[in-house]
């Protein structure tokens, strides 16, 4: 009769464990399913965020497109200016001679510029031999 009353007790003990057992697997598994709800989240806020991002840098890539167009028709009619203007003044013969090494003081002799003149023309020639001319000027 005692050997009954140990395995009656055996029995017990096993089935509290499989009870103790089937609620601690469910817990985990509502853990589980929450963990994996907040990186769904987390993961939908990340793609919203990179749409934002790339809808924004296609908008400001076609900014860009626009004022580099207005840039070069304001170059094309600077040029064209340039070339209509009737006086002794040669802005593209100083070019040239920078290009060919000129200081300032030489495009004030040989072209007739004023030193203000000179002194733009070669800046804006030093400005344009940049790699990167869209940077700021220092």
């Amino acid at each position: 009769m005692e050997s009954q009353w140990i395995f009656n007790l055996l029995l017990v003990l096993q089935f509290l464990m499989i009870v103790a057992l089937v609620v601690w697997v469910l817990r985990l598994s509502k853990k589980l399913k929450r963990t994996e709800q907040v990186f769904h989240e987390a993961e939908q806020a990340q793609k919203k965020q990179v749409q934002v991002l790339a809808s924004g840098s296609i908008g400001m890539g076609r900014r860009l497109v626009a004022i580099e167009k207005r840039l070069n028709m304001a170059v094309e009619r600077q040029s064209e200016l340039i070339s209509k203007e009737g006086s002794s003044v040669s802005y593209n013969r100083a070019i040239e001679l920078l290009e060919m090494g000129a200081s300032v003081d030489d495009l004030v002799s040989k072209c007739g510029l004023i030193r203000a003149e000179a002194e733009l023309i070669s800046l804006l020639k030093k400005e344009s031999r940049r790699p990167n001319s869209s940077q700021p000027y220092q």
